[in-house]
């Protein structure tokens, strides 16, 4: 028995919007606080350029967020579950590429279940890797990864419920 799964590309992360809105209104106030840094530096230049540095330092941390939502709208991912093995295959549309991760089933020594709705996600824990499998885009599909995973013998630490993670 085998189970494959994959993202949806019409699926969003729930708190998606409402971080764009954010974005972009926090962008009107680095405008803000530019023009701010220019006044103040008339009168007082040291208060201008720290307000001018913290400011910019303000819009890179935006900037990230913000490649951070385009990064993530633009893979899919594909998970297969099989007898032996779990593959995870990230594909990346905006720069065209493919990465796959393997996993033996056999050599995963617990996982760790992410339930939250925003960035539902398992980490598989082994000797030699940590494979982190996003649930998020695959429609509900965490509960059958579980599943599976504990009817083949895998300790799953639900950290929603603080279960105590393994040494």
């Amino acid at each position: 028995m085998s189970i494959a799964l994959t993202s949806d590309r019409s699926r969003r992360r729930v708190g998606a919007l409402p971080l764009m809105l954010a974005i972009g209104l926090s962008w009107g106030f680095v405008v803000a606080w530019l023009i701010a840094a220019v006044m103040a530096s008339v009168l007082y230049f040291a208060w201008g350029i720290l307000l001018a540095c913290t400011t910019l330092t303000f819009a890179f941390l935006i900037s990230c967020m913000g490649l951070s939502l385009i990064r993530d709208a633009n893979r899919d991912y594909s998970v297969e579950l099989n007898q032996s093995e779990i593959v995870l295959t990230v594909h990346d549309r905006a720069r065209k590429t493919k990465g796959v991760i393997m996993v033996l089933l056999d050599d995963v020594l617990y996982a760790e279940y992410y339930p939250y709705p925003d960035s539902a996600s398992i980490i598989l824990h082994t000797p030699y890797n940590h494979l982190e499998i996003p649930l998020w885009p695959m429609q509900g599909a965490g509960a059958d990864v579980v599943a599976y995973l504990e009817g083949r013998g895998v300790h799953i630490v639900n950290v929603q419920s603080d279960d105590v993670i393994p040494d």
